[in-house]
Formats: structure tokens, sequence, C-alpha cells
């Protein structure tokens, strides 16, 4: 019985043996079967052509009004309503009335010194029958023009050494500079929009008391921006007042146009860069506008374009020969976002670009 058991297990581990030795010789049959992966090389060219190129500057800035203004209180008064209130958003052609200050107080006293004035040109109109016969007429025909409600007229021309005596003793002359001045003062009394725009910042309202040196508001002009944006100092030979620029807004859905008016003659010690400054009078455009500003130059020597895959060891190109390659050093002028442009190419060179895949 027992010998019975001992053929049983002897049996059953030769056939277990015989199951994991065919089970492994199928694995390796398959390991043979599988092809080996390699690395395949594939070389594509690209003729070489140079040629005057175009690249791009790429710098950014805000855009501003060019002529914007702070409009500040020369006198003392209350303001008055008008038809048109001195608020944000609100329009005015130059020459229109933005700012009435009530000025009734201040006339009154301009209109007293004018009245003095007249009287003592009266008794100069007297006198000067006997002492300045000569000038009698045209003394006269001052004292007709006179109106206390216009502008004081300039004093009659070609006075005499005497008839400036006169006026002078008579303090004639001092209440004439005194009242040029105070209708000089009297005219702050009212604000005129100094050129067409837009009013953008308002600090006052009608019927409030308007202060001497009070800032009223700002007012710009819509028409013209400028705006101030770096460029390297190494890229500033490629640029010139009068060039065209493209302006893009921050999510790139709109593209003005602008004009380079100014360049800074001094190099930013941190930055390495110079101020170039950009005109735009394209409709659309708003006081503070972002801008992403894209300078297209060409390029002043011929140049080859080549792809960032065809440059090796940081400045050598491989030529494609009859039956071989070989590797020449170049000079990279421009570095962009896919490509190079280089010189030291012969024009109709193979240049080789290097692609290796699984």
């Amino acid at each position: 019985m027992k010998r019975i058991k001992y053929v049983i297990i002897i049996i059953l581990l030769l056939g277990g043996a015989w199951i994991l030795a065919s089970f492994l010789s199928s694995q390796n049959k398959d390991d043979l079967r599988k092809p080996v992966e390699e690395k395949v090389s594939k070389e594509s060219f690209i003729k070489v052509k140079n040629e005057l190129q175009f690249s791009v500057i790429n710098t950014s800035g805000r855009m501003y009004a060019f002529n914007k203004v702070e409009i500040f209180a020369e006198v003392t008064g209350v303001l008055e309503e008008s038809s048109k209130s001195f608020k944000s958003g609100h329009r005015y052609k130059k020459g229109d009335v933005m700012i009435n200050i009530n000025s009734n107080v201040y006339l009154n006293s301009l209109l007293a010194k004018k009245s003095n004035l007249l009287n003592q040109l009266s008794f100069l109109l007297a006198d000067a029958k006997v002492d300045f016969p000569n000038s009698y007429q045209k003394w006269q025909s001052y004292l007709d023009n006179y109106d206390l409600k216009k502008p004081l007229l300039p004093l009659p021309e070609d006075l005499s050494r005497r008839e400036t005596m006169y006026l002078a003793s008579h303090n004639i002359l001092s209440l004439f500079y005194e009242i040029k001045s105070m209708e000089a003062i009297y005219g702050k009394y009212t604000i005129e929009a100094p050129f067409n725009g837009v009013v953008t910042q308002s600090n006052i309202n009608p019927g409030t008391l308007v202060r001497n040196g009070q800032k009223l508001g700002e007012f710009i002009n819509t028409y013209l921006y400028e705006m101030a944006a770096p460029v390297k100092a190494s890229d500033l030979h490629k640029i010139s007042i009068g060039k065209v620029v493209e302006l893009n807004t921050v999510n790139n859905d709109k593209i003005y146009t602008g004009k380079i008016v100014r360049i800074n003659s001094i190099v930013d010690q941190q930055t390495q860069s110079v101020q170039v400054y950009i005109q735009s009078s394209d409709k659309g455009i708003l006081d503070g506008m972002f801008f992403n500003i894209a300078i297209k130059v060409r390029s002043v020597q011929k140049l080859a374009r080549i792809p960032l895959q065809a440059i090796h060891n940081g400045n050598q190109v491989k030529i494609k020969m009859e039956e071989s390659t070989k590797l020449i050093e170049v000079t990279i002028v421009e570095k962009g976002v896919t490509d190079y442009l280089v010189k030291g190419l012969e024009d109709g060179s193979l240049v080789v670009i290097d692609k290796s895949t699984n």
C-alpha cells in the first residue's frame, strides 16, 4: 500500500515538472518571436536662401491721452448752474464754456476802477486843449470809444514826453495797468475748453464754493494718444522715428496702429532699455488702455532662416554633402520662438534637421 502512494506521488511530481517546463519553453519562444524596438533616425533637409528677413520686436505699454490738463480755480466764488454741467463724460469743443464762477462782486470792483479812470481822463481832455493841442483829437476819440462794459482799450500811441509825465503824475498810468490786471483776473471766472475733448474727472457741484487753488477736474483730448514703451538698447538701431507699429489689446481681439514719434537718449541702467514714444489717433482707444506692441523690422543684411532643431552645439549647423554631412559654424543674429536668423551659410546649401523617433 505504501509503495502505491509513493508511486502516485512520483507520478504527480513528474507531471508537474513537465507542465512547468512546457510553460517556460513557450514563454521563451514568444520572446524570440517579439521584434526588438530600435530607434530610427529620420532626416529632413531645408534649402538655404539668404535674403532680407523680417523680425518682430515685442514690447508693451499703457496708452494715455496726449493732451491732458488738470483744471484748477484761480479765483474764489460760487459755481453757477449751466446748461451742460462740468461732469465726467461730457464733451466740449474748443472755446466752449465749461465752468462759470459767480463774479458779481469782483465785476463791481472792476467797474468802479474803470469809472475812476474815466473821471481822470475827463480832466486830461480839459487840460489837453491848452497843454497838448496837437493831441486833443486823439484823446477825444479815445474817450468817445470808452465803454465801461467792454475791455479797456490800449492808450493812444506816440505819446510825447510831456503827455507821459502828465499821465504818471495824475495816477492815470498806474490806474490803467491796475484795471488791465483786474480784467485778466475777471476772465478767470469763466473757464473755456482749451481743445476738443471730454471731462474725465469732476470734483465740483453747482452751488458750492470754489476756492482759489482748488482742483476742479481733468480734461483730455480724445483724438490723440501717446505711450512710452521700453525697447532693448541692442535693438535700437533697428527702429526709427516714423516707424508704424501694431498695437494689440490684451485679449488680442483688436489691433490698432501707431507711429513712433520720439526716441529717448537715456538707457535704463537696470533693464538696459530705452523708452520709445508711440502715438495713435485710432478710434476706440481709451485713456489708460494697455497694449502689447509688435514692431516689425527688416534686416539690413541678407540672412538665412532655419528651425531651432537645426542648431547643434550652440552655433553649429549640419550640412549635407554628397555622401556625408559636415558641421559648420554660423553666426546667430536673432533667435525667434521657432527659428533662428543666421549668417554664414551659402545659398543652396542643404541644412540637415534630425528628428529621432521610436
